[in-house]
């Protein structure tokens, strides 16, 4: 049943992916006036990595905006609610795995100069995200068939999330670098 729920809800993604119109553009972490988080925060130490880092990013001058998907019907009592960090949970979405709550759909909308996907985890409410959003600058992991993506980094030989987001820190410092 959730291969088939699967392929509906990437048959959906598809369609709204065809319509979806964008500006590009190649941002650093010097030039970024805006950056967005997504981040898989189901348990703990997931969470907290990612509150670090866009404590990081704030700390750059860089307007932060964190959304975290909570695999479980509840978030749970150690969010501590940060400014500019939101949270969705299992029981946001719909029948095919949709995200449908208004601070997911605004999220989205918002053009972003980069994106950061830090979810080091295969789940369809996040590639949503990630793939519907207007960012101009979309960063993550290599994930295979995934157009929507930008920039990607290999992390197959450390699949975890602080590995991830120091490629990120290195290759975003890298790009666009005046001599």
């Amino acid at each position: 049943m959730s291969s088939i729920l699967n392929s509906i809800g990437n048959f959906f993604l598809k369609y709204k992916l065809k319509q979806l119109t964008r500006k590009r553009g190649c941002y650093n972490l010097d030039s970024a006036k805006t950056i967005g988080v997504v981040f898989n925060a189901t348990n703990q130490q997931n969470y907290e990595i990612a509150r670090s880092f866009i404590k990081y990013l704030m700390a750059g001058d860089i307007k932060v905006e964190g959304l975290g998907f909570v695999n479980s019907t509840e978030v749970l009592d150690f969010y501590s609610y940060q400014t500019g960090v939101s949270f969705f949970s299992k029981k946001n979405l719909n029948w095919y795995k949709k995200p449908k709550h208004q601070t997911v759909e605004d999220f989205i909308a918002k053009e972003f100069d980069i994106l950061l996907d830090i979810t080091v985890e295969d789940d369809f409410p996040t590639k949503y995200i990630v793939s519907l959003s207007k960012a101009k600058f979309k960063v993550g992991r290599l994930i295979e068939k995934a157009d929507y993506m930008d920039f990607m980094i290999d992390i197959s030989k450390n699949n975890k999330s602080i590995y991830l987001i120091e490629q990120i820190n290195h290759y975003l410092s890298l790009i666009n670098k005046k001599q």
